[in-house]
């Protein structure tokens, strides 16, 4: 009986010392399985490094959940079938020693090296995305990214591929505890047969939850660990039914091998940004995935494994962790660094060269050797969380230092008129260096006193069609204003409060990110994972907040939006720019729209919008400011003359912003300040500058 288990446990492990992440029944390695890997990483990393074609190598990402989920599922049973029991803090032993190290080393390394390349502005956001990544939820720090208007317009962190790390330890923090139980359940039904009642349902009512979240959020359901759990769910259903998959006829698995590595294939080609995902058509990659492994548990002489068995495939895929890691910050940092979105092809594929060469190391003096250390489970665990919780702790001591730092002021006294004002604008673009002491703000944190963009009661996000009301200034102020639009609008309100305060209004804000003012219909925002079309919930939105404004009757309405959407293609074809004649339609039934006897109307006309994310171009080029200014030709949206002239024509007052920020050139500092938060939005700190210069605007002398 001894000798018998002696050979059960020696069947978990491989020559190389590796556990064997199979179930009990299959090959203890799966060359399969290993090239799979491969294909995952090389579909992301070369979709990232935007190869032509391969629109949608995105989907890489949830053949690894797939395989994951596979690994981890036959290290449990083997474990079981060689002890006879599933020891919880072994589990998370080895994740420590197999996940922690490498990505805790690539996490520190980019971020120092945020603060080297693109500085502190950017280094700070990064620190604190690792933050957030080196606990594990990364995830719902980028959902949360990615559902702030604001936030989601700065440009991708250099760390925003550790939410798939977060998913998948999340689904462990679960996983070993289901198993466990389901594992104790006596009766005459096999723990396999058990697992698969139980996975079955998982992979069922995942899957539907992210159908139904695609549609209502997507931001979040990309995200989710909810909407991915089935993804790995299915990898560790696949696992648990190997003893029935090795019945299939060989012409069969071989068949069932090729289509799922076609349906990895065919999605990587033929899905693309526009795609609804993960909804419905992610089960075309994911199940694809299942079936290479499911074939290839028959172990079908003519299956898809005579091609991921070769060299290159098993080379790639053992490094594929490391290479994931790695290739994400590269391409970001290299292309922040020159102040672009992304670099032309062949520069990403020479970082992808470099990343490759940093993931030999890593695979070889870090990833590999400190999974076979022989540490005690307790002990791996302690130390994983040690590093964890020291990580949080080294960054959280870099962004002190960095918001400490003698050249940045928080401090925003006005500008006494616009005669003071138009002198610092016309002195901008004789600006070469990013002055010692600058007023600046982080991403994100721009607007911090109290009505955040942050916070629900000022704004309403994408979804929404009415939000309960935001009231600022004096709430016992006797005269109503009403500050209305989208998140052009939503910016001056620092700017507007200190002048309602001052003046004891009740100030009201209607905001709506991605939803102009204007009566026009605009195409849906695929930017934040908006379905392509008409965005329908903005016209309710429009028709809600115009009822709001009538009903209640204010004595002012301040209008302000951007002038830069689109109109929805013509039976489905591209978006396309408003006309001049479309959209000053929608501001004349904007205007015609309101039924509120001396309301007095005044539209603050769109800022101009820089070619670059002001913080991003600056940290990139600290001794070449003007390198990051706009011609004011190019900067000022070309509807702004539309806007001025259906003011005039509607009675409706206009002011004028452009000389706020240009001359014949638009700066991303004046003064001491620096204006923008990305390319358009402007910093709280530039809106409370402005306070005075617009209250005179707003009320100009007699």
């Amino acid at each position: 009986m001894a000798s018998q288990e002696s050979s059960t446990v020696g069947e978990r492990f491989l020559p190389s010392g590796d556990e064997s992440g199979t179930a009990p029944g299959d090959r203890r390695f799966r060359p399969d399985v290993e090239g799979l890997r491969a294909v995952a990483v090389a579909s992301v990393v070369l979709f990232h490094a935007g190869i032509p074609g391969l629109t949608g190598g995105f989907v890489g990402v949830d053949v690894f959940f797939v395989i994951s989920g596979f690994v981890i599922t036959g290290l449990l049973l083997r474990e079981r079938a060689g002890t006879g029991r599933t020891s919880i803090l072994d589990f998370y032993a080895r994740r420590c020693r197999r996940i922690l190290p490498a990505a805790t080393l690539v996490l520190l390394v980019t971020v120092f090296a945020t603060y080297v390349v693109l500085g502190v502005v950017s280094a700070d956001t990064t620190a604190d995305d690792g933050r957030w990544a080196a606990v594990f939820l990364a995830n719902f720090h980028f959902e949360w990214v990615g559902t702030n208007y604001f936030t989601a317009q700065r440009p991708p962190s250099p760390l925003q591929n550790y939410w798939s790390l977060s998913v998948e330890e999340q689904f462990y923090v679960v996983y070993p505890t289901l198993f466990l139980v389901l594992a104790r359940v006596g009766g005459r039904v096999s723990l396999r047969a058990r697992m698969a009642v139980a996975l079955s349902a998982v992979v069922v009512a995942s899957y539907c939850l992210s159908i139904f979240q695609t549609a209502a959020h997507p931001a979040s359901a990309y995200f989710s660990p909810f909407t991915r759990a089935w993804e790995l769910a299915l990898g560790a259903l696949v696992a648990t039914a190997t003893i029935w998959l090795k019945r299939i006829p060989a012409r069969v698995a071989a068949a069932a091998t090729w289509a799922g590595l076609a349906a990895i294939v065919f999605s990587a080609v033929a899905f693309d940004a526009r795609t609804v995902y993960p909804g419905s058509l992610v089960a075309v990659p994911v199940v694809g995935a299942g079936l290479v492994i499911a074939g290839g548990t028959a172990l079908p002489v003519a299956g898809a494994e005579t091609l991921l068995a070769l060299r290159p495939f098993q080379w790639l895929g053992k490094r594929s962790y490391s290479l994931y890691l790695w290739h994400w910050p590269i391409l970001i940092l290299a292309a922040e660094r020159v102040g672009k979105a992304s670099l032309p092809v062949g520069d990403n594929l020479a970082m992808i060269a470099l990343a490759l060469v940093l993931s030999m190391a890593t695979y070889r003096m870090v990833e590999n050797p400190v999974r076979h250390w022989r540490l005690p489970s307790k002990q791996s665990v302690v130390a994983g969380a040690g590093v964890a919780l020291s990580t949080v702790a080294v960054l959280s001591v870099l962004i002190s230092l960095g918001g400490a730092s003698p050249v940045t002021e928080r401090r925003a006294g006005p500008a006494p008129d616009a005669r003071v004002l138009l002198k610092e604008v016309a002195s901008a673009p004789y600006i070469k260096r990013v002055p010692r002491v600058i007023v600046k703000a982080d991403y994100g944190a721009a607007y911090h006193q109290g009505y955040t963009f942050e916070s629900p009661t000022c704004e309403a996000n994408y979804p929404n069609t009415s939000e309960r009301i935001c009231t600022l200034g004096d709430p016992h102020g006797r005269h109503l204003v009403v500050l209305y639009g989208d998140s052009h609008a939503l910016m001056w309100i620092p700017a507007m409060t200190a002048i309602a305060k001052a003046e004891h209004w009740r100030l009201v804000v209607l905001g709506r990110f991605l939803c102009p003012a204007a009566r026009v219909t605009i195409e849906g925002d695929t930017f934040v994972g908006e379905p392509p079309g008409p965005d329908l919930t903005c016209d309710t939105w429009q028709t809600w907040a115009t009822n709001w404004i009538n009903l209640h009757k204010p004595n002012m309405l301040v209008i302000s939006q951007r002038d830069l959407y689109e109109t929805p293609g013509a039976r489905g074809g591209p978006a396309v720019a408003f006309t001049s004649t479309q959209w000053r339609q929608g501001l004349d039934d904007l205007f015609h729209s309101f039924d509120v006897p001396h309301m007095r109307t005044v539209l603050l006309g769109s800022t101009p919008e820089l070619t670059e994310p002001g913080p991003v171009c600056l940290a990139a080029h600290p001794k070449n400011v003007q390198a990051c200014a706009s011609s004011a030709r190019s900067a000022v949206p070309p509807l702004t003359q539309v806007d001025r002239q259906a003011a005039l024509a509607d009675h409706v007052d206009y002011i004028d912003t452009t000389p706020w920020f240009c001359t014949e050139r638009c700066s991303p500092i004046i003064g001491k300040y620096e204006v923008y938060d990305d390319g358009g939005h402007i910093v709280a700190e530039w809106a409370s500058y402005l306070r005075d210069v617009l209250e005179q605007a707003l009320f100009p002398p007699n």
